[in-house]
């Protein structure tokens, strides 16, 4: 789980840190389960401050690719999702 770094530790602004924390929530919820390094948790955090639409894409290709894998194996992950793409 990617956890948001203190806004005390960087001279960001009130905005900035919003928008970040939104961007670490949407990501943890596509994310949850997958065990991730000290050095992918770094880099999905500095992407959390890039623009909405460029993380909102990034996890729309993550959400394709776990339900194009779920399917391969048979799985049934991919069927909540696509119910609530409905």
């Amino acid at each position: 789980m990617l956890k948001q770094p203190d806004r005390k530790s960087r001279n960001v602004s009130d905005f900035f840190y919003e928008m970040e924390c939104r961007q670490i929530q949407k990501m943890n919820k596509v994310l949850a389960g997958v065990e991730l390094t000290k050095a992918e948790e770094k880099t999905l955090i500095w992407l959390a401050g890039w623009e909405e639409s460029t993380v909102d894409n990034l996890l729309s290709v993550i959400e394709k690719t776990a339900r194009i894998r779920a399917d391969q194996k048979g799985g049934y992950a991919h069927k909540s999702k696509r119910e609530s793409e409905q």
